[in-house]
């Protein structure tokens, strides 16, 4: 029977989430994140492994609870300019603007790890499929279910909404004003509106 873990996991999972998705896994060292945990380096790695699988563990987590987040929005009762407008209101409006300057973890690591760590980069690219699989889903269910005009496939939409979605997240990077990011926000509801039965 293993030991049981002297120390909260979700807590712990949140620190290392948190600093990887502000610094990056190149420039992070077990040093900074035993600092952040309050854990010692063999503590970290006894639990979780190196650092690979210390930030796989984090990028895991982060996925999980952003998931969790977004479910609450892709609630297939209401029209798909309801969900669409909160989701993008609650995300880049009213959030805190800290985490906005982040940028988005996943599409961070997909950037950074294309260089020179190639495996991680791979892991990192099945989470952004797992992810868009969701979002899929959720356009699957008006496409299929005749409530957007003809001619807009799931497929298609998915795409346009993730390729909207992470501009936003650039442009809040640039720590623009919530005015700024309102204005793109308003015509793509409008686009949607305007495909919806």
């Amino acid at each position: 029977m293993g030991k049981k873990r002297q120390f909260n996991e979700e807590d712990v999972l949140g620190q290392l989430s948190s600093h990887f998705w502000k610094h990056g896994f190149s420039a992070t060292k077990v040093d900074q994140l035993s600092e952040v945990t309050g854990l010692t380096k063999t503590s970290l790695y006894n639990a979780f492994g190196n650092k690979e699988a210390l930030f796989l563990s984090a990028i895991n987590f982060y996925v999980e609870k952003s998931l969790e987040v977004m479910s609450g929005y892709l609630d297939v009762n209401n029209k798909l300019s309801t969900n669409l407008e909160k989701l993008l209101t609650d995300t880049f409006i009213t959030a805190d603007k800290d985490s906005l300057s982040c940028g988005c973890f996943l599409t961070n690591s997909i950037v950074e790890l294309n260089a020179n760590e190639l495996e991680l980069h791979s892991e990192v690219a099945l989470l952004c499929d797992k992810v868009r699989k969701v979002k899929l889903n959720f356009f699957s269910h008006y496409v299929e279910n005749n409530k957007v005009v003809e001619g807009y496939s799931a497929e298609g939409l998915t795409n346009y909404f993730m390729t909207f979605f992470q501009g936003l997240r650039v442009q809040s990077r640039n720590h623009e004003t919530s005015e700024n990011l309102m204005s793109p926000i308003t015509i793509f509801l409008k686009f949607i509106k305007s495909i919806e039965k």
